[in-house]
C-alpha cells in the first residue's frame, strides 16, 4: 500500500508537466511566424532600395548621355570627320548601357533620351555631308581678304600686331555673322584656324596684356560658332 501511495502522484505530475509543456507550444510557433514576417519585410525593403538605385543610375546615365551629345554637337570641322569611326562607337556604348535601364525612367525621361539620339544622328549626317565637301582655295583667298584687311597675308602677321588681327577678324564677324549661312561658317571657321596659328608660333614674344585680349576674342567667337551651329541644328530638325 505504501508503494502504490508513492506512485500514486507521479501520473498527476507527468500531466503538470505535460501542460507546461503545450503551454509553451503556441507562443513558439507565434514567434516563428514573426521571424518570417520580419524576414519578408526585409526582403520587400530591399527589393525597393535596389530599384531606387536602379532608377538613380539610369537618370545619372540619361544626363551623361545628353552631356556628351551636346558636346560632340559642338564640334564641326575635318578633324571631328576623322575621330567619326570612334566616335560613332562611343555612341553605341553610351545607348547600350543607358537602355539597360529605359524601363525604369519616366515616359519624360524616355523622350529626352529619344531627342539627345536624333540631336546625335543628325549632328552625325550633317558633319559627314559638310567635311565631305572640300572648301575651294579660291573662295578661301576672298574669305581671308574680307576678314583680315590688311593682314591677308598671313605673313604680315606679328608679335606686335596679332592683337589687331584679331580685332578686325572679330569686328567683321559681328558686322556680317547675321547673313551667314553654313557654309559661310565654313569658311570663316578656316580662317579662324588659320589665325590661331599663326598667333601660335609667337608663343611668348605676345605680350601679357595682348594675350588676354586675344583670348576674350576667341572665347566671343567660339560662342557665336556655337550659337549659330545650334540654330542650324533647330532648322534640320524642324524640316525633318
Amino acid at each position: 500500500m505504501k508503494l502504490l501511495s508513492t506512485l500514486a502522484p507521479l501520473p498527476l505530475a507527468v500531466l503538470v508537466i505535460s501542460a507546461g509543456l503545450l503551454a509553451c507550444e503556441p507562443k513558439r510557433n507565434i514567434e516563428t511566424s514573426s521571424s518570417s514576417q520580419s524576414s519578408r519585410s526585409t526582403s520587400a525593403d530591399t527589393d525597393t532600395i535596389r530599384v531606387v538605385q536602379h532608377n538613380t543610375n539610369a537618370v545619372q546615365e540619361l544626363k551623361k548621355f545628353k552631356d556628351w551629345v551636346n558636346q560632340q554637337a559642338g564640334k564641326v570641322d575635318s578633324s571631328t570627320n576623322k575621330n567619326l569611326p570612334g566616335i560613332q562607337a562611343e555612341f553605341k556604348k553610351r545607348s547600350a548601357r543607358l537602355e539597360k535601364g529605359l524601363d525604369s525612367l519616366s515616359g519624360e525621361a524616355k523622350a529626352e533620351y529619344q531627342a539627345a539620339r536624333a540631336k546625335y544622328k543628325i549632328w552625325e549626317a550633317q558633319n559627314k555631308q559638310r567635311t565631305s565637301q572640300p572648301l575651294q582655295a579660291a573662295e578661301i583667298e576672298k574669305r581671308q581678304a574680307q576678314l583680315l584687311g590688311e593682314y591677308k597675308d598671313l605673313n604680315t602677321i606679328t608679335a606686335a600686331n596679332v592683337r589687331e588681327a584679331y580685332l578686325l577678324f572679330m569686328g567683321m564677324v559681328r558686322a556680317k555673322k547675321q547673313n551667314w549661312n553654313q557654309n559661310d561658317w565654313d569658311y570663316v571657321d578656316y580662317v579662324y584656324r588659320q589665325l590661331n596659328k599663326r598667333k601660335d608660333e609667337f608663343g611668348t614674344a605676345i605680350s601679357r596684356t595682348d594675350k588676354l585680349k586675344i583670348k576674350s576674342l576667341q572665347a566671343e567667337y567660339l560662342a557665336l560658332e556655337a550659337s549659330q551651329d545650334a540654330k542650324d541644328l533647330i532648322k534640320t530638325v524642324k524640316s525633318k
